[in-house]
């Protein structure tokens, strides 16, 4: 990211993918300049005074600072000989032992029902009641504790964090069951497989703060039990753990990293395919869902103009289908949709972006043509680094939805819908004032909308009918939860059965007792 307000930015051009825009300067388009320094900017977690906490409140300010940060993946040129080792198969004494686990809670306290109740005093006539509030109950580490997921199976909400895995129940926020881990989980796919069941990646070794995370680790989510445990074994000196990212497609895992890029069956952890032979171009990280998209980095003599392509490959033998090369000096970005296909490049040397949406067949069906600043709303790159989805963008299978920035105390945002057959944005669907307004999801042909609470102004969830302008208010969070809300500004939220269920992103605090007292999970209801 640029910083704001740099001198003497190049003239505005057109890129290939339309009106581009930069991150702060060079050719612009449907992303604009960023904020000013002073505008209203979304809330951070409470930071601690100076001095004495287990954890300082530099280390606390960088770690939130990284959660509400949204980059792109970071591209790193590998050079020399790989010195590959034929390394396809694990033999059963190279695979580490399974967890060891139970899936019958040994003890997590009951949701905070005085919590609840706090929030749900004065409630005005139409208010939705918060349903359930969960704090935290896990010990986590002096830097504090990523939260992965959610992930919705069956009737539960599934979280990983640390050393667990927990399943709270959607209707009252119980605890059905928790897995603790033997090593911390250092990352996680954006879905589950159809069936429920997940591959997490694991630390090497507990508590080794510059250790490899090279295990993969099956977890049933539906059962509540742990599978298969796998090591990503190294395939060449240059087989770093750097911007690393799993995806899950059909009955395939994929484990991506910079020129070693692996899969593996869902089943019982078998490797399936590795590093492409006989070509120099070499997938680096996947998307997942209805099909497999690969993004794929070539060589080139200039780091600054580096070559990229999307493929879609087959996920049991990793070949590619079909590619699609991006313009030299793009990179992918994100994949904002598998299907369709709608894929955000970056041209970091100049600063410029785009938006291309893919056929079926890998040819393009265009580029979304658009003005003003736009926020495709990805996770925090710190967790996520190399993982192409967990974008709050929304597509079906003529529209592709996406929030405008900007939104502040006094300022709404919007939600541009753009046709996908030309590229044109065809409706606006204003937000409201002191809330962001998020595209969350596709029910029944409407486009349900997030209004995510910036500070003390509720939120609230709204549905907006095909073709429609305007959100026809679903549910209102109590004035009363508007403040608590506000610190789920960054992180995932669900709509399950009614229930509009919010989960922290990230648990810190000075203390252990301060730890026990961040809510974790809040859930509304009618």
């Amino acid at each position: 990211m640029t910083t704001p307000q740099q001198p003497g930015p190049p003239p505005p051009t057109h890129g290939p993918y339309g009106r581009l825009n930069p991150y702060g300067g060079g050719q612009p388009g449907p992303y604009g300049p960023p904020p000013s320094p002073t505008q209203e900017q979304p809330p951070t977690q409470p930071q601690p005074p100076g001095g004495r906490g287990r954890r300082t409140t530099a280390v606390i300010a960088a770690v939130v600072a990284a959660l509400l940060a949204v980059g792109g993946v970071t591209w790193y040129a590998l050079g020399g000989s790989d010195g590959r080792k034929d390394d396809k198969k694990a033999s059963p004494s190279g695979s580490p032992a399974p967890t060891k686990s139970t899936a019958k809670p040994s003890g997590p306290p009951a949701p905070d029902a005085a919590a609840a109740a706090r929030y749900n005093a004065g409630r005005a006539p139409g208010d939705a009641s918060v349903l359930w509030v969960r704090k935290n109950d896990i010990d986590v580490p002096q830097l504090g504790g990523f939260v992965f997921g959610p992930w919705h199976v069956g009737d539960v909400v599934v979280t990983a964090m640390y050393r667990t895995v927990t399943a709270h129940s959607v209707k009252d926020g119980t605890v059905k069951w928790r897995l603790t881990l033997d090593t911390e989980v250092c990352k996680a796919p954006h879905l589950p497989s159809e069936d429920g069941k997940i591959a997490l990646a694991l630390k090497d070794r507990l508590h080794a703060e510059t250790d490899e995370c090279r295990r993969l680790q099956m977890v049933d989510l539906r059962a509540g039990k742990v599978g298969w445990q796998q090591k990503v074994a190294k395939e060449g000196d240059f087989d770093f753990m750097s911007d690393y990212s799993i995806a899950m497609s059909g009955g395939t895992v994929t484990f991506g990293r910079h020129g070693y890029s692996t899969g593996y069956r869902l089943s019982d952890g078998k490797q399936l395919f590795g590093r492409w032979d006989k070509s120099e171009c070499q997938p680096y990280a996947y998307a997942g869902g209805p099909k497999l998209v690969a993004a794929v980095s070539c060589p080139t003599s200039d780091a600054e103009k580096p070559q990229e392509e999307i493929h879609e490959v087959d996920p049991v033998t990793g070949k590619s289908r079909w590619k699609y090369r991006l313009p030299v000096g793009y990179r992918v970005d994100h994949v904002l949709s598998v299907r369709p296909l709608v894929v955000s490049a970056t041209y970091r040397a100049q600063g410029g972006h785009g938006i291309v949406v893919l056929n079926e067949d890998g040819t393009k069906r265009t580029s979304l043509k658009g003005d003003g600043q736009y926020a495709e709303g990805c996770a925090d790159e710190s967790t996520h680094d190399g993982n192409l989805q967990r974008c709050q963008v929304v597509a079906d299978g003529t529209t592709v939805y996406m929030a405008t920035a900007g939104a502040s105390k006094d300022k709404a945002n919007e939600i541009v819908a753009f046709d996908l057959g030309t590229g044109k944005v065809v409706r606006r669907i204003p937000g409201m004032p002191g809330r962001t307004a998020w595209p969350l999801r596709m029910e029944g042909g409407s486009l349900v909308v997030r209004m995510a609470a910036l500070l003390d102004e509720p939120g609230s969830l709204a549905t907006v009918a095909p073709g429609a302008t305007k959100a026809v208010e679903l549910l209102r969070v109590p004035r009363a939860a508007g403040r608590a809300e506000s610190r789920y500004y960054a992180s995932p939220a669900l709509y399950v059965d009614g229930r509009y269920i919010l989960v922290q992103s990230l648990i810190v605090g000075t203390t252990d007792d301060e730890e026990r007292e961040k809510e974790t999970l809040m859930a509304f209801g009618k």
